[in-house]
């Protein structure tokens, strides 16, 4: 049979699909005999039937396009038998062939509309379960048995890995009663991006973010997790518009690591610049070091204080922030500031000699980047801008080397 479905459907499945077929070839023949409907008990029959093929994943095209092939078998036989009779061949064209197809029509109707009604409660009841599991992550992270007991009951592995993407989704002209399937069809458009199937994401609207679960390779480090999926959230973010910056958090399992992840993924594009760059995926990997920081505050303090230090002299925090921006790379740097090359080694050695740095070393590049980016997110600002005496860089310089 060839049927979309149907080859990859299991043996048993197969089988009850065979004899539910028996069972209704074997009904149009009695009931063109007799002229009698369908019996209650049949009709429920059939109906289970129809429940039963939602659940083992048949589609309803496939099971229309049966009626339609099985009908228009029976037909093709009775035309045979009536080749050399023509008083049977009029009494099939004008009386068998009407009530077949009409008896067929009435199956597929009863199917039909028993499969559907099965769908729509199969729908509300997993969204039911998805609500449960999504209050289990944001609100009750530690009830561990809870949580696998929900992933089962949705066909979820609760001890794979799982990497949360918190999506800044343009949704404000949409009304609230179009909201629910405008979601649907951004992770529709995540899941073909990020090559995953759908039924394996899981997704909810929090903080005004679209955040969805991508599950990783088990056996994957972080790292690779973490770089994967960067580059898929790249792709996806190019193909929506409406999709403005996506944040990637960490890649963790269970209850506490699905609501660990969603914490980093959203610091990673509540915190990302808003300097007017086209950077648009935000990786929480790349401030994870700031975060250590934050949560030592001699070592905070201390990092804040570098810069502290250069703010006396206005141009040098923006000359400092536009040689990191720059890739450390001298002669970028002075055409992004529109200054002399003479200008920016005099300002970089001023800045060595009111820190006591060096801007070959790493350890003090790394000091001073993290001090920039930290200074940067608590202010909640744009880098420093060049001054008046230095106008701002032309866009088209900026980018030459």
């Amino acid at each position: 049979m060839k049927l979309e479905g149907y080859r990859d459907l299991a043996p048993t499945v197969r089988n009850d699909i065979f004899e539910t077929m028996s069972l209704q070839t074997d009904l149009c023949l009695r009931s063109l005999l007799t002229g009698k409907p369908c019996s209650a008990e049949v009709i429920d029959a059939l109906q289970e039937s129809a429940r039963r093929r939602v659940h083992q994943n048949v589609p309803l095209q496939s099971i229309l396009r049966a009626y339609q092939l099985g009908a228009r078998e029976i037909w093709r036989v009775s035309a045979e038998l009536g080749r050399a009779d023509p008083a049977l061949a009029e009494e099939l064209l004008f009386d068998v062939s009407p009530y077949l197809f009409d008896f067929f029509d009435e199956q597929a109707q009863i199917t039909a509309q028993a499969y559907l009604a099965e769908q729509h409660q199969q729908a509300w009841w997993r969204e039911s379960l998805l609500h449960q599991f999504r209050d289990v992550i944001f609100h009750a992270s530690g009830d561990a048995a809870m949580f696998a007991e929900l992933a089962a009951a949705l066909g979820l592995d609760a001890t794979s890995p799982r990497v949360a993407l918190a999506i800044d989704a343009d949704l404000r002209d949409l009304p609230p009663v179009v909201r629910y399937d405008e979601l649907e069809r951004l992770v529709l458009i995540a899941a073909r991006h990020l090559d995953v199937a759908r039924e394996a994401l899981v997704h909810a609207w929090h903080r005004e973010r679209l955040v969805i679960w991508v599950p990783c390779t088990r056996g994957d480090t972080l790292s690779r997790c973490d770089q994967i999926v960067a580059e898929r959230a790249a792709r996806l973010v190019g193909a929506e518009p409406r999709m403005r910056n996506i944040g990637i958090g960490l890649m963790n399992h269970g209850a506490d690591g699905w609501a660990a992840s969603v914490t980093e993924a959203l610091k990673a594009v509540d915190f990302a610049p808003r300097d007017g760059q086209s950077r648009r995926i935000h990786r929480y990997s790349s401030m994870a070091i700031e975060e250590s920081v934050r949560g030592t505050p001699n070592v905070l303090r201390y990092l804040v204080s570098l810069i502290e230090q250069l703010s006396g002299e206005a141009d040098l925090i923006a000359t400092l922030a536009a040689y990191f921006e720059s890739g450390q790379r001298r002669r970028v740097t002075a055409e992004r500031l529109n200054i002399h090359p003479n200008t920016l080694i005099h300002r970089l050695e001023r800045i060595e000699t009111v820190l006591g740095a060096s801007l070959d070393d790493p350890g003090w590049i790394a000091q001073l980047d993290i001090a920039l980016k930290l200074r940067h997110a608590t202010s909640g600002c744009a880098a420093p801008e060049p001054t008046e005496a230095e106008p701002k860089p032309r866009r088209g310089r900026a980018s030459a080397k």
